[in-house]
């Protein structure tokens, strides 16, 4: 209640502001407004929405990107020869039990019978007597068995891998080891003396 005494404040009448236009809604306006680059429009997002809001625009940010052109066809890259183990480490290694040291026992015999040749994974997997799915998995776990047990960062691995293989065989792994390994490796099975 005001007393008579009280100055009372004006009263200013409120005018309502003219409505949007029904022809372009607040979305069209939006789009429209963002046919330039530097655009940008506010959105309310609720705060748990905002990663998943930028995951979704980067998302559509890359897919506006250009992709590069597809590369011709692979070209077998010259990797390092592998460093020739000792025969002592080697027979070593041929007589570890585990499976991985037993399927690469096996890739070991394959590859000193055709040293020099490029093997893909299917076909060493045949001249090893093994599945490619075994030979995947025992390669998945040879890096970490060497480390183990032998002295990998001097030794490397005991054959040479070679992506991309030769011209005009599809792009994928090849494997080979070349003369002298393959003679350290006869000599550690004990299938030839030098």
């Amino acid at each position: 209640m005001t007393t008579a005494d009280e100055p009372t404040e004006p009263t200013v009448p409120i005018t309502p502001t003219a409505p949007a236009e029904a022809t372009e809604s607040v979305v069209e306006k939006a789009r429209s407004s963002t046919q330039r680059a530097s655009d940008v429009v506010l959105v309310a997002v609720p705060v748990a929405y905002v990663p998943h809001v930028a995951r979704l625009l980067a998302g559509l940010d890359a897919e506006s990107k250009p992709r590069p052109a597809p590369r011709g066809p692979l070209r077998p890259r010259t990797e390092p020869q592998a460093t020739p183990w000792p025969v002592e480490e080697l027979r070593r290694l041929s007589n570890g039990r585990s499976l991985t040291h037993r399927t690469v026992v096996r890739v070991l015999d394959a590859l000193a019978r055709r040293p020099g040749e490029l093997l893909s994974g299917q076909e060493l997997a045949g001249a090893a007597g093994t599945t490619r799915e075994k030979l995947v998995g025992a390669f998945a776990g040879l890096t970490r068995l060497l480390k183990a047990h032998y002295d990998f960062p001097s030794l490397g691995m005991p054959f040479t891998r070679v992506p991309g293989g030769p011209e005009g065989r599809p792009p994928e792994m090849y494997y080979r080891i070349d003369d002298e390994q393959a003679r350290r490796w006869r000599r550690a099975r004990g299938h030839a003396a030098d």
